[in-house]
């Protein structure tokens, strides 16, 4: 086709000035103008050349190539001039044969239209399956490289468990070396104290004294086992890896992303453990006592083993690391490794805390099982004592997954602060996993749903949990997202319960007692109270915004 710059590239047919004008692609391809038309699709083009897709101009069509006719005119009147006297005639242009369509009926001429509608439909369904044949290509290509991560990213954490296994077993050989020397002083020392007990003469007595003090003082010299013991290196090694394993324990994701969280799972373990890296090359006492700040504080200060090696298993995180979100503490939150911890009624719970859409989310107060090497802070650190504050409620039901619903309490009121109380679980009573019970002027401006009963579910229970509730500022609204309290000056055993509009009213009656207003979700609470019955949608979780 390169060869033959007068031809269309689709119908093979010689540009003219009249019906078959050449347009030029934005790729700088040339098509005539009724193959142009139609290649045309849903408001673009695919070139046939390189298959490129261009956008169809808003003057529904390519603007014409004056170049490209420029040159065929030229190339014609080459053609036609007689050859110089001396020189060869240059050879023909090679053009396809006109079609002969003089001397055929009308109907034979239609039948001819017909077929090169046809073939020109055939040329665009080839070019059609081979765009779809070359994407899906690229698609299989995909899978290919992460398949090939399936087995490259794994074997990497199969590579550092077998490392550290090594190391355990180096450390344990350096234990029981370490007993069998501390066994043998023992039995020296029980030997030294007999002669000292038997001695018979004043002369055995000196000996047994100065054998003695030798024994003592060669004792003193020796590292004891907290210079010795544990070995950062290996600790290290073991809780990276102890990280990584937890989380593709955790893992919920389709195969194919398995590969992506091992090898995020592998870079959380390193952010981990980026307190006691630069200890890999101090060496135990030396780096405690130089005061290593590489090596956690709690070092120095440890009596025992137990005490180091506690303090490299959770090295601590402050709540200036978390809120800033230094590079460690985004490892340890996206490794799901960072608790907050609390006392409710003599039962320590921890609060999950997340980062979600670049927002630390935490998460309510449960009594659960914890992973090993996690970060932990007081919640009195990370939470408010009291609004102004976001907290969220991710709402479900049947045939729709939790989605977010983010609440701000402006304001420092008694409802506002209950509220919060509530959904972080500080008192121990808590929204997570309460129902909404009832839809209040359904389907009517100022339509609201109602939730809270944290006891029976139904509505009949949801006792406050401060008192002197109705003291605070509160104000009205009719607006869609209030977060008002609708039982205004009733009955304390229902406190607790709360109302969000879904449907705002333009005037007359607004609601009295607002204390907060929906920011993000409001869709979603829209949505549940059309469910029915509304008494399927829950709570799965609920806290409190820590920074967006």
């Amino acid at each position: 086709m390169d060869d033959n710059v007068e031809e269309c590239p689709v119908c093979l047919t010689t540009f003219d000035d009249t019906l078959r004008r050449p347009r030029n692609l934005p790729c700088g391809h040339t098509v005539c103008s009724p193959c142009i038309d139609g290649l045309k699709q849903q408001g673009a083009i695919t070139c046939p050349t390189c298959r490129a897709s261009h956008a169809v101009p808003e003057a529904g069509q390519f603007p014409i190539s004056y170049i490209t006719e420029g040159l065929i005119r030229r190339l014609r009147r080459l053609a036609s001039l007689p050859a110089e006297p001396g020189k060869q005639a240059a050879p023909p242009v090679t053009r396809p044969a006109p079609k002969a369509t003089t001397g055929f009926s009308r109907k034979a001429q239609s039948l001819l239209q017909e077929q090169e509608v046809k073939v020109l439909a055939a040329i665009r369904s080839c070019q059609e399956e081979q765009s779809q044949l070359a994407e899906y290509l690229t698609t299989l290509g995909g899978w290919s490289s992460r398949q090939q991560r399936l087995q490259d990213e794994p074997q990497t954490l199969v590579d550092q468990s077998k490392s550290a296994q090594e190391a355990v077993h180096r450390e344990e050989s350096r234990v029981e070396g370490r007993q069998e020397e501390v066994r043998q002083k023992e039995q020296q020392l029980h030997a030294a104290l007999q002669s000292l007990r038997t001695a018979a003469t004043r002369q055995e007595a000196y000996e047994v004294i100065e054998d003695t003090d030798l024994l003592v003082e060669k004792d003193s010299q020796t590292e004891g086992c907290l210079g010795v013991f544990p070995n950062v290196h290996a600790v290290t090694t073991v809780t990276r890896v102890g990280v990584a394993s937890h989380l593709l324990c955790l893992q919920v994701t389709p195969l194919a992303t398995v590969a992506e969280a091992s090898r995020a799972a592998l870079q959380a373990a390193t952010a981990a453990a980026a307190a006691t890296q630069a200890a890999l090359k101090a060496a135990g006492t030396a780096a405690a006592a130089s005061g290593d700040s590489s090596l956690p504080a709690a070092w120095a200060e440890a009596s025992s083993i137990a005490d180091r090696l506690q303090a490299l298993l959770a090295p601590p995180l402050t709540a200036e690391d978390l809120h800033s979100l230094t590079q460690r503490a985004r490892g340890l939150v996206e490794a799901g490794l960072v608790f907050a911890v609390h006392d409710v009624k003599g039962q320590t719970r921890h609060a999950r805390i997340s980062l979600e859409d670049g927002s630390l989310y935490l998460h309510s107060l449960q009594a659960q099982v914890l992973p090993n090497f996690i970060a932990t802070l007081q919640m009195g650190k990370v939470v408010p004592a009291a609004p102004p504050c976001e907290v969220f409620l991710d709402l479900a039901w049947p045939g729709s997954a939790a989605r977010r619903v983010v609440v701000s309490l402006p304001q420092d009121t008694p409802r506002g602060r209950q509220f919060m109380l509530l959904c972080s679980g500080q008192r121990g009573a808590c929204y997570a996993n309460t129902r909404l019970f009832n839809v209040m002027r359904e389907g009517q401006p100022g339509e609201c749903v109602v939730g809270g009963d944290y006891q029976t579910g139904d509505g009949r229970g949801g006792a406050a949990l401060l008192p002197h509730l109705d003291q605070g500022e509160y104000w009205q609204s009719g607006k869609a997202g209030a977060v008002w309290w609708w039982r205004w000056r009733g009955d304390p055993a229902r406190g607790a319960q709360f109302s969000i509009t879904t449907r705002g009213v333009q005037r007359g009656s607004i609601w009295c007692g607002v204390f907060g207003q929906v920011v993000r979700g409001l869709e979603v609470v829209q949505e549940a109270a059309q469910h029915r019955p509304v008494t399927e949608v829950t709570v799965v979780q609920c806290g409190v915004v820590l920074s967006r």
